[in-house]
């Protein structure tokens, strides 16, 4: 399906990676905002005349006199395909606003943005839907346009929200701070009910990022927003490398560091080549343009100009290889135990000793642990990184900040003792 729109996202593509090295090309910020914007709504029109025609098909299936048995099939198919195309063209949507990430996490650090893609309960927020209606732009949205041209003119690096996956916050996104700064742009001074809990929304994630926490935020007691405490460390430029080799020779192996490996290939049926590489403690992560990347650090950023019209058009496949029971040596490097759980919440249980948890028990979610292959982290930087909760001395929660939390403590969960590796097949214990 993308092969009709290579010029369209290489466009794209130069345009990105452009600003991503020269972060003063504010003009481009906007030429590609505005290349978003036509082809957003282009896609939006596409999907409409696709749903009305599809409706259209099925009253004929319940008209009178009723179609025959080979037109109804004919119908059928007819509806189907039109289904794909819609599917379709919401996937080249999503793709369209992942160049719009892209401007977002040039400007800013990936973990602050990731704040403006959940909502108050610490749900995935949902998005803002169309910005065409009955194939005009939404009203305000104009209004956006406005502002967002002129905080350009100020040298400001600004993103309409409606052009990213992860902005979910606000109409407007200023990226020209040490944190996001999401703005509500209003064409009415009329106030409802949806317009207050959204100032409220807006209020609480602008007074964490000023304030590097909260007595309670998103419903969690005491959030203290640190910084990390070993500089991150990305195979990005292996990882790209990889796929060099593999669009000259077909197939690419390289490990960066022990345990984690990178495959790249022009036939995914190749991968089965190297099962040499497998272990029962390999974990897979076949990487591919969608959802799943959300809200991490975006493919349109960490692959190559070259390589990423190759992801997109499906000319290259990359899969990475993680090997849990290295992950576990480097946490035991580290004086941590850790469990390798990925049980669709959690992906690593650590603590200090398995038979006593009140010693000090962590779980560390599998939204955190898909950085790994997601954004081509290092292994032993993770363990590194992450076992550091447990290593610090706890600090003492004040009668004012307790009295402010409104959730209430328990003991330990029953389900983290005697817990055990996912790929370890004995019976528990």
């Amino acid at each position: 399906m993308l092969e009709s729109y290579t010029w369209r996202l290489a466009q794209a593509t130069l345009l990105l990676h452009t600003i991503y090295e020269d972060k003063e090309r504010l003009d481009l910020v906007l030429e590609l905002q505005r290349f978003l914007i036509r082809r957003i709504t282009a896609a939006e029109g596409r999907v409409r005349r696709l749903k009305a025609l599809g409706a259209a098909r099925k009253k004929r299936l319940s008209a009178v006199p009723r179609p025959t048995r080979d037109q109804a099939k004919s119908i059928k198919d007819d509806i189907a395909r039109g289904e794909r195309a819609v599917a379709e063209q919401r996937h080249l949507m999503f793709l369209w606003r992942c160049f719009g990430d892209g401007i977002a996490f040039t400007y800013q650090d990936k973990y602050s943005l990731k704040h403006l893609y959940y909502d108050a309960q610490y749900q995935v927020k949902e998005d803002a839907g169309f910005l065409t209606v009955n194939g005009r732009l939404k009203p305000g949205f104009r209004q956006e346009y406005k502002y967002l041209k002129m905080g350009i003119r100020m040298d400001v690096p600004v993103v309409m929200a409606d052009l990213t996956n992860v902005v979910r916050h606000g109409d407007l996104c200023a990226l020209a701070g040490p944190d996001p700064l999401p703005l509500e742009i209003k064409s009415s001074s009329n106030q409802n009910a949806r317009t207050i809990r959204q100032a409220e929304n807006l209020r609480a994630i602008t007074d964490f990022y000023a304030n590097d926490g909260a007595a309670v935020f998103r419903g969690i007691p005491s959030v203290e927003r640190v910084s990390l405490l070993n500089s991150e460390v990305s195979f990005q430029e292996a990882a790209n490398a990889c796929i060099a080799e593999a669009l000259q020779t077909g197939l690419a192996i390289v490990s960066p560091e022990p345990g984690l490996h990178y495959i790249a290939s022009r036939q995914p049926e190749r991968f089965a080549e190297l099962s040499l590489v497998f272990t029962p403690s390999t974990l897979a992560v076949q990487l591919v343009p969608d959802a799943t990347w959300l809200h991490y650090y975006p493919f349109t950023l960490s692959l190559t100009s070259l390589h990423l019209l190759r992801f997109l058009r499906k000319e290259i496949f990359i899969l990475v290889l993680i090997d849990l029971a290295q992950l576990k040596v480097l946490f035991a490097q580290q004086g941590i135990h850790a469990t390798m759980l990925l049980d669709g919440m959690s992906a690593i249980q650590i603590c200090h000793d398995p038979a006593d948890l009140m010693k000090g028990v962590f779980r560390i979610s599998e939204s955190l642990f898909g950085r790994i292959a997601l954004e081509f982290q290092s292994l032993a930087w993770f363990a590194a990184e992450f076992s550091s909760p447990l290593k610090q001395t706890p600090r003492t929660v004040s009668a004012e900040e307790l009295a402010a939390m409104t959730v209430t403590f328990s003991g330990i969960p029953q389900e983290w003792y005697n817990v055990r590796d996912c790929y370890d097949n004995a019976p528990p214990s």
